[in-house]
């Protein structure tokens, strides 16, 4: 009887989650849109401060903190990720 070697399907996402797009609203504020970044922010407990530094830490990661200050974001300033607002702070 001979080996028969299978071949798995290899499933890979269409888009790289990681993508996100900073976008400047009407109102002046900033909206910070992508997979992994809202995923993320969804599931972080603002009001604790490790949970805070671990998402602050993912925004240094995947560039969001630096896109958002070449994009001209200033300290206060009103930013919007998924559904929820931050106050910029640098």
């Amino acid at each position: 009887m001979e080996d028969v070697e299978e071949t798995l399907p290899v499933y890979r996402p269409d888009v790289d989650p990681n993508l996100f797009e900073i976008t400047r609203e009407e109102d002046g504020n900033w909206r910070v849109s992508g997979v992994a970044i809202e995923r993320s922010a969804k599931m972080t407990y603002f009001e604790h401060d490790g949970s805070l530094r671990r998402f602050q830490k993912l925004l240094e990661k995947l560039g969001v903190d630096k896109a958002l200050r070449e994009a001209g974001v200033q300290e206060s300033d009103t930013v919007y990720i998924g559904n929820f607002e931050l106050e910029w702070q640098d």
